[in-house]
């Protein structure tokens, strides 16, 4: 009893900080609402920050599955361009559900081959996930290409398929999306087992879990949800073309940020819980820079930099380690 008293301590005191931090999160989105003329806080207004943190939030949600059990993949970005241009070709020949069956399928295709390359080389997954990134958009770059050559363009949805990617319907499907994904994380032995190999991998092989069949399935799983969110995509820009110069690596830092929001919160929301959270404060505070009129790709980077780092010390004082 002693030494439980300690860790209640400490677990009460990180709860009260991170606590302190949400609120004042909070003050300062009430703060931004006054500084723009009561622009921010408007139902108009919050439903389009909703809206456009629903893409991120499923890939973050799939990121959780991967990252949590050590797998870093950085051709996410890569992935879901590929994802979203195979959604559009089957959905314009099937409507919806080619739309929804080509994201999942091409989500948990290369999920499948990125986690069978990391497992079988040993290649520290973050290099391996770089390379894998430069293939997947050369991909895309060739594909085009293609479709350019044959007097074609690539796949674009014109004015068909787009409901799934507009309001009210994306912001629905976070209520099975949350569903599914504590399920699968915090019910089934899969998300058990990942959560297991990201704590003690030498605990993990003592309890009889093979990390690798963890560390696999659980990138499968992480295809599903961005393979997804990819369809929602597609159905949000109805156009999307292959970038090259690992340029799609820029596509994970916000949902590595949701992830470590999420994460520096968990002593008062479930991790599948506080993704959410965070990818609708990231889309916020992106909303509120650009009622402010910070110009984005410099300053709105910068603070949000800022924010991140700040929000991580608060919140994490006292903790031994990283956040993972």
């Amino acid at each position: 009893m002693g030494d439980a008293n300690p860790m209640f301590q400490r677990f009460g005191k990180r709860r009260t900080q991170q606590i302190l931090v949400l609120a004042g999160l909070l003050l300062v989105f009430v703060i931004i609402h006054l500084a723009t003329g009561s622009r921010f806080l408007t139902r108009r207004n919050l439903g389009i920050i909703v809206s456009h943190a629903v893409i991120p939030t499923f890939i973050t949600w799939g990121l959780i599955f991967s990252f949590t059990s050590g797998m870093i993949d950085l051709s996410i970005g890569a992935i879901v361009v590929l994802a979203s241009n195979l959604a559009g070709i089957l959905g314009l020949k099937f409507g919806y559900a080619g739309l929804i069956v080509g994201g999942l399928a091409a989500g948990v295709a290369l999920q499948a081959l990125n986690g069978f390359v990391f497992l079988k080389t040993k290649i520290p997954p973050w290099v391996a996930g770089l390379g894998m990134a430069m293939i997947y958009e050369s991909i895309g770059a060739f594909y085009s290409n293609m479709a350019v050559r044959s007097g074609g363009m690539v796949v674009s949805l014109g004015s068909q398929l787009r409901s799934l990617g507009q309001l009210p319907y994306n912001v629905l499907m976070l209520v099975p999306g949350l569903i599914a994904v504590y399920i699968l994380f915090c019910r089934t032995s899969i998300g058990l087992n990942v959560r297991a190999v990201g704590s003690d991998i030498r605990v993990t092989k003592e309890m009889g879990i093979d990390p690798n069949r963890a560390k696999f399935l659980g990138m499968l799983v992480c295809g599903l949800f961005i393979g997804l969110g990819s369809a929602i995509n597609q159905s949000y820009v109805g156009q999307l073309l292959p970038r090259t110069g690992l340029t799609t690596v820029s596509t994970i830092f916000q949902p590595l940020t949701a992830v470590l929001i999420a994460s520096s919160m968990a002593a008062i929301f479930n991790v599948v819980v506080g993704v959410v959270i965070g990818t609708i404060s990231l889309s916020a505070l992106f909303n509120a820079l650009t009622l402010l009129g910070v110009p984005s790709g410099t300053w709105q980077e910068v603070v949000l930099g800022m924010l991140v780092i700040a929000v991580t010390i608060v919140s994490m004082r006292g903790e031994e380690g990283v956040v993972k």
